[in-house]
């Protein structure tokens, strides 16, 4: 558990990341009727871009930092609105706070961290946010313990920081149990995409799985078969809400020529009627 996203908080990845579930949350707001949502990997909430640890790689300057000055589409200010004020004097909201400042008085946030010492910070974060809970056990443990919510509508967003080997095929495995259990669930599955990974192996065992509209949405920093770097990240977006896909696509060439990157891509890896 060596990861601290710190080092990476508003780069590129995290961008897209948030970008879609800021999407998301704002189709489930349309609908008076409360929804749940889980953040498995909670984190600790907040980032100061101004900590050493930030300052060290400076990621967030070619991701969120792109944003700063310049107007931006109506659809990407449903994610910038929530962190542009605190951006500018140096603090990144991670995906509890940004899901926290979503919610309305009907609505429900668990956020999930395993590492003791990030759990704390976590909790002082979303102190202020009365509908917020914090939970400590392994991230797919706390998927299986909350689904299906009693709101009968959620989202759970999944970002884990691939450190073991077999993260892909455990993923392959959590996925059969999250259709088991919540069918119906907004999914945000977010991966690395690197030259050695088994990313086709994920994107299959997402067809396979064949939940309705299933879609993936990938942003590449540089080819996606370079070596030994870091080539850029992807969402599989479960049960994707009406338009989110095509509004996203529609945003991939103001991403692509913002944060100067090597290319952007969408797919549908299940369409309507499964």
């Amino acid at each position: 558990m060596n990861y601290r996203h710190i080092y990476h908080a508003g780069n590129f990845a995290d961008v897209m990341k948030h970008l879609t579930l800021c999407l998301c949350l704002d189709h489930f707001k349309k609908k008076e009727v409360g929804f749940f949502a889980l953040d498995a990997h909670g984190g600790i909430g907040q980032y100061d871009l101004n900590a050493p640890q930030a300052q060290k790689t400076n990621e967030w300057q070619s991701g969120i930092g792109k944003f700063i000055d310049g107007p931006t589409p109506v659809d990407f200010s449903l994610y910038f609105d929530f962190i542009k004020d605190d951006l500018k004097n140096g603090i990144y909201f991670g995906s509890p706070l940004l899901i926290a400042k979503n919610l309305r008085p009907q609505d429900r946030l668990i956020a999930n961290e395993l590492h003791e010492e990030d759990v704390e910070t976590l909790r002082a974060n979303l102190r202020p946010h009365k509908n917020a809970q914090i939970t400590m056990m392994d991230a797919y443990q706390s998927i299986r313990a909350n689904i299906p919510p009693k709101e009968k509508r959620g989202i759970i967003l999944i970002d884990p920081p691939f450190e073991k080997t077999d993260e892909f095929e455990k993923l392959a495995r959590q996925m059969e149990e999250w259709k088991k259990r919540f069918a119906s669930g907004v999914y945000i599955l977010w991966y690395p995409i690197k030259a050695h990974l088994p990313i086709g192996g994920l994107k299959e065992a997402a067809m396979t799985l064949n939940i309705h509209r299933t879609w993936c949405f990938e942003t590449l920093m540089h080819r996606r078969e370079s070596e030994g770097t870091f080539n850029g990240s992807g969402v599989i977006l479960f049960n994707a809400p009406y338009q989110i896909p095509e509004r996203i696509t529609a945003l991939c060439p103001f991403l692509k020529a913002r944060m100067g990157l090597f290319d952007t891509s969408t797919q549908w890896l299940v369409g309507e009627a499964g």
